[in-house]
């Protein structure tokens, strides 16, 4: 089959909560079966690939890793076909900022935002200098001193963010109403995010084929 089945196969199952029990069942195999299939032990057939596309609501393409949203359309990134090559990387990053807003907590946006800010500073300052005659004066900050200290505030929003999210300190700094807020699934992802949801989605399986 490939490598993406297996873990589709299995993603798919917890995120509807079903046990590999419940699934085997519905799908008319043994468990121990299903459970080479999650693993990637044994091969199915082409059969048993469309009962399971039908029992969890997607596309046959999707569950092979031949799309990256379960409709099994290969450019759903909101619109993209229509509105240009970018708007998988535009989608993808209002969603990560509508995500950061909808959890509900202020620190944690303000640290998304900050990486973002910083990100595309420091990447506008580098792309500025193209053109030798594109004045030094347009920004307040000389260059060595900015990319410095752009580096550092990505690093530095990084961290806070990941002791946000791992409660690194132990200060529990989320409450569990805003991590429950944090819960995504596939389906999550398209029905609350919409085409930033497909576009995250997206996002994700080119970025890993790129650094694979």
């Amino acid at each position: 089959m490939n490598d993406n089945f297996p873990r589709i196969l299995t993603l798919l199952r917890k995120e509807n909560g079903v046990t590999q029990k419940q699934a085997a069942a519905a799908l008319g195999v043994s468990q121990a079966l299903l459970s080479h299939y999650e693993n990637g032990i044994r091969e199915c057939g082409l059969d048993f690939v469309v009962r399971a596309a039908e029992y969890y609501g997607v596309s046959c393409d999707y569950l092979l890793g031949r799309t990256p949203t379960p409709s099994g359309s290969k450019n759903d990134a909101g619109g993209a076909s229509a509105g240009g090559k970018h708007d998988s990387l535009l989608g993808a990053v209002r969603m990560l900022l509508t995500m950061a807003e909808r959890i509900g907590c202020e620190r944690l946006t303000q640290e998304v935002e900050g990486y973002l800010t910083a990100s595309v500073y420091r990447l506008f300052r580098k792309l500025y200098r193209i053109h030798p005659r594109n004045e030094s004066g347009f920004f307040t900050i000389p260059e060595p001193r900015a990319e410095l200290k752009a580096r550092c505030r990505i690093e530095e929003t990084a961290a806070e963010t990941e002791i946000l999210v791992k409660d690194s300190c132990c200060e529990k700094l989320l409450t569990a109403q805003e991590r429950e807020k944090g819960l995504l699934t596939t389906d999550i992802l398209i029905s609350d995010y919409g085409d930033d949801g497909n576009a995250m989605l997206l996002l994700v399986r080119q970025e890993e084929e790129t650094l694979k």
